[in-house]
């Protein structure tokens, strides 16, 4: 093709169709990772079952390396194509699917080679990463269905990896071949994604072209991009040996399930962070407009993840004993301190991140990320002792205080948006309204208690917010059924999309 441009899924969106996929991609993106964890949550129950806790050790320490692996192979080039205002030309994709490719071979060498002498573990982490190289075959075409925001047909590929990987997994466990079924299902699924890729994506699986040159430009705003997520991957895999070497294991498996059980919320901001990015890269040269999409993720995230997380901080004292047994009951004292955490860390991030990442400012966000990490440490140690796992929900919403200044700063001197001013009413009245729903959820600390604090509490912050602000809950509300309804329709313009 030359140096022909991959417009087929890469055109140019007017204002309407690009607000239209956005919304879509936040409902399409949130569903398909409640679908996953719920899937991956009922996987691992029949797993369990059939294996002892050594072998699924040996299964995380080998995805602790395809982690890594991952981050390394990435190297956040893709993000520098997805930000750029220009289509990608095959002969780029090609570029970064040969440089990733060979990263990913390289390290399964490596990994074969280490494995001689280190035996079954060696073995299982070397098949394990033996999956990184179909990963890197399907970076193109997700470049390109994320650049059209097209989140359909990415959940398709994901969708079909998760039960590819389930079936494979819990097949082959099920027959007796013990732990290499689950190293081997991460291989399958790896493999199912390429090949659905190559059918979802008219660019199909772009051929490796090793001309690295073409992708030289990207490396400066790519190494930034994944210093951010190496922060974050250090700094949980830091938290939990600082928990565990202080607090003791049990203060950690109490984390961990707390952690878990933030997975929910967290799910939301996940999908709004996902789209942010592509659709910022869309706008950033229209600064009134990205000014109006920044000041609109604020006010609505403010207001609908305050509501979830109200919901669930005032009903964790019965529903975390209810759920997973009196043993567990600690764990419900981190959650105050992480749902506040992500009512003001999340709300800001939402809004400011992908249109830092969009205008190529990723220091502002790498800064963030490690003053984020300092503060959560600097919170969380000292307190641990006297506080137990507490303080590591104290620790999250520290730390997700100073991260929002930061990205608040960046953005706000950039574009005229008030980032927190809209969250004043949303957190003041979601704490008032959780303590009420504590209180009644603790009273019982049963599944029905926590039931009824967390009913309690959502009751009190749709009333409170209502009377407060009553056109930010209508924007909220407008947004989340503007979001379905996007979803659930098909265009033609779509294709089937």
């Amino acid at each position: 093709m030359g140096a022909d441009r991959t417009h087929g899924e890469d055109e140019a969106l007017s204002g309407s169709e690009l607000k239209r996929r956005a919304k879509a991609g936040v409902f399409v993106v949130s569903t398909r990772g409640l679908v996953i964890l719920l899937l991956g949550f009922a996987g691992n129950v029949v797993v369990a079952r059939l294996l002892d806790p050594h072998d699924f050790g040996l299964v995380a320490i080998g995805m602790s390396f395809v982690l890594f692996a991952g981050l390394v192979s990435d190297g956040g080039l893709g993000a520098g194509l997805i930000r750029r205002g220009e289509p990608p030309s095959r002969e780029e994709l090609g570029a970064l699917s040969a440089l990733q490719l060979g990263g990913t071979l390289t390290m399964t060498a490596v990994a074969a080679a280490v494995a001689v002498p280190l035996g079954r573990i060696g073995w299982v982490t070397a098949v394990m990463i033996s999956s990184m190289p179909f990963v890197a075959l399907q970076f193109p075409g997700r470049i390109l269905l994320e650049r059209a925001l097209l989140y359909r047909r990415l959940v398709a590929v994901e969708m079909s990896q998760v039960l590819c990987f389930q079936g494979w997994a819990i097949g082959t466990v099920a027959a007796g071949f013990g732990v290499w079924g689950l190293a081997t299902a991460t291989v399958v699924r790896a493999l199912t994604g390429a090949v659905v890729m190559a059918f979802v994506c008219p660019a199909g699986l772009v051929r490796p072209l090793p001309r690295f040159g073409l992708i030289k430009p990207l490396v400066g705003f790519g190494l930034r991009f994944q210093a951010v997520n190496a922060t974050w991957l250090v700094r949980d895999q830091t938290l939990n040996l600082c928990i565990a070497a202080i607090g003791g294991v049990t203060q950690l498996g109490l984390w961990t399930l707390a952690k878990r059980l933030m997975e929910v919320p967290h799910l939301i901001l996940q999908s709004l962070w996902r789209v942010s990015f592509p659709t910022m890269s869309r706008l950033v040269a229209d600064e009134t407009r990205a000014a109006r999409l920044v000041q609109e993720a604020i006010d609505i995230t403010s207001v609908g993840m305050a509501f979830v997380l109200t919901t669930l901080a005032g009903s964790s004292p019965g529903l975390v004993p209810g759920l997973f047994g009196t043993q567990w009951r600690d764990a419900a004292a981190v959650v105050p301190g992480a749902c506040l955490g992500l009512a003001v860390g999340g709300a800001v991030s939402v809004a400011t991140q992908g249109y830092l990442y969009a205008i190529g400012d990723v220091r502002s966000v790498l800064r963030a990320s490690l003053l984020q990490a300092v503060t959560w440490f600097a919170v969380t140690l000292p307190l641990l002792a006297p506080l137990g796992v507490a303080s590591v929900g104290l620790g999250w919403f520290a730390s997700a205080v100073v991260e929002a200044l930061v990205l608040g700063r960046a953005t706000t001197s950039r574009l005229p948006v008030s980032l927190f001013r809209p969250l004043l009413a949303p957190v003041l009245i979601g704490v008032g309204s959780s303590a009420l729903g504590w209180t009644v959820a603790a009273r019982g600390g049963t599944l029905w208690s926590g039931i009824a604090g967390g009913g309690c509490a959502a009751v009190l912050y749709t009333a409170g917010m209502t009377v407060a602000d009553r056109r930010l809950v209508r924007k909220a509300c407008g947004f989340a059924a503007d979001s379905v309804r996007a979803a659930l329709a098909r265009t033609r313009r779509e294709g089937g999309e």
